[in-house]
């Protein structure tokens, strides 16, 4: 018999966390900007922002746009709900573990742009566990996160990367209150 229960998974909001944050957590305050760049100035022209006093150098900030959210479509809870959706990497193709059924709805890969100073190699975060949740109770969890990035991540001669990701949704008994579950993916980028 089936008990289903709605789960609408819409596009995740996805964001990077704000420099303000990042220096809240202790981290690097200018790792957003080159190796060579990174003093915080004196006001003789040495760090800032712009090359001058450092040979030049292209001392851009980086910045990460999110081109596309990673999206699940609509799913249907059965029996107990626990089970698992992955979007392959590689074709984007949904496939549905468990007591879940596939409702349609496109499944989207998440994508990123990624610009800054040309031909620097930079370093990217993601969380290995993000919460889905709903107001009315309904949770969720992305797992497994992959991206399309290689090992070493270094910005073309434009300085831009752009790079796809996605992850496993795990569901549970909670996720059979349903809704419209969503998340943010802190998504941080820093120079090596």
């Amino acid at each position: 018999m089936w008990k289903a229960f709605p789960l609408f998974l819409a596009a995740l909001s996805l964001s990077m966390i704000p420099p303000q944050a990042l220096l809240a957590q202790g981290a690097c305050p200018n790792c957003d900007l080159p190796p060579g760049c990174r003093e915080n100035g004196n006001g003789n022209g040495n760090g800032n922002g712009n090359g001058n006093g450092n040979n030049n150098r292209n001392c851009e900030r980086l910045e990460v746009d999110i081109q596309a959210d990673i999206d699940f479509g609509r799913l249907v809870l059965i029996g107990d709900g626990v089970g698992r959706v992955v979007i392959d990497l590689e074709s984007g193709n949904k496939a549905v573990f468990g007591e879940l059924d596939d409702l349609g709805g496109m499944a989207v890969q998440g994508e990123a742009l990624i610009t800054g100073a040309p031909g620097e190699i930079v370093h990217v975060a993601i969380p290995s566990r993000v919460s889905m949740n709903d107001p009315a109770g309904g949770e969720a969890e992305l797992r497994d996160f992959e991206t399309s990035l290689p090992a070493l991540a270094r910005l073309d001669s434009s300085g831009q990367l752009t790079f796809r990701f996605t992850a496993t949704l795990y569901t549970d008994a909670q996720t059979a209150l349903g809704g419209n579950l969503r998340a943010r993916i802190p998504i941080s980028v820093q120079y090596d």
